[in-house]
């Protein structure tokens, strides 16, 4: 048994059972209640935990209910389509849509620089989160822009790692300088829907987890590349001594042919200069 603590419109209620608070939302669970009131838990309605003196927490004062719900729909949905998701995103992802759309109501542009590296390297949570711009349209008649579901598309992959947003974030922003260092250093223009492109970026991606791990690959490719694409391991050799830099990690020499022959394939596709001597 519950007793409710607050109501916040029909479909969300906060409840306290055990000294502890849960936020509760399921349609209609609101309707009629009243602060005091005991309440029984429904086999449909979904139970979110609120953690004590968490200052995220706090804001759900400050979060208008639409918001909440808003993201609790795509929350449901992320959770049949992606499998097992962190029910503390609720409120910071709650709070997050509230701002982006005040900001679009302000008529002020969401910018995304990062938005094709973050849909490259977490696919599958961007799939997801494009169904928050349904949702968004159905219920407030908004449009909000792909830019915008990058950000989101961050906080649904942080939901399902360890990896915090601002990480998603900064992995990104690595891969977009590197592949705007290639791209002046060899005079072309990489095509962000292309195979090759997803495939540098996979590769990248999980380059970093390896460094943040301190995983090692088997195979030493760096002789080779080196001696075969000296121009493609020179950019592969400054991106990770940027890399090394802003993650505070030694970066094997290993990985640096390896980078360097993803550099060449990439740029053989669509090649501006010659990358071999």
């Amino acid at each position: 048994m519950f007793e409710i603590s607050k109501v916040l419109n029909h479909n969300a209620i906060v409840v306290l059972k055990n000294d502890q608070e849960y936020l509760i939302m399921e349609k209609g669970i609101g309707f009629g209640k009243k602060a005091g009131e005991k309440i029984n838990l429904s086999e449909t309605a979904i139970l979110y935990k609120l953690q004590k003196e968490n200052e995220r927490n706090a804001s759900i004062d400050k979060i208008n209910p639409i918001f909440l719900e808003i993201t609790h729909e795509l929350l449901e949905y992320a959770q049949k389509t992606l499998g097992d998701i962190d029910p503390n995103i609720l409120l910071p992802l709650s709070d997050h849509i509230a701002f982006a759309i005040e900001r679009i109501r302000n008529n002020l542009v969401i910018s995304n620089p990062f938005a094709n590296e973050i849909r490259v390297m977490n696919p599958e949570e961007y799939q997801a989160a494009k169904q928050v711009k349904k949702i968004i349209y159905d219920r407030l008649g908004i449009e909000i822009n792909d830019d915008e579901i990058g950000y989101i598309t961050l906080h649904l992959h942080s939901a399902r790692s360890n990896e915090k947003v601002d990480e998603g974030m900064q992995a990104a922003i690595i891969i977009n300088e590197s592949i705007k260092l290639i791209e002046d250093t060899f005079q072309t223009h990489i095509n962000v829907y292309s195979l090759a492109y997803s495939r540098l970026l996979t590769h990248m991606k999980y380059m970093l987890i390896r460094i943040k791990t301190d995983e090692k690959l088997n195979l030493d490719m760096d002789d080779y590349v080196q001696s075969r694409f000296p121009r493609a391991y020179d950019v592969a050799e400054k991106i990770l001594l940027r890399v090394g830099k802003e993650l505070h990690h030694t970066i094997p020499r290993i990985e640096i042919g390896y980078l360097g022959l993803h550099i060449q394939r990439i740029c053989d596709i669509n090649p501006k200069e010659s990358l071999a001597d």
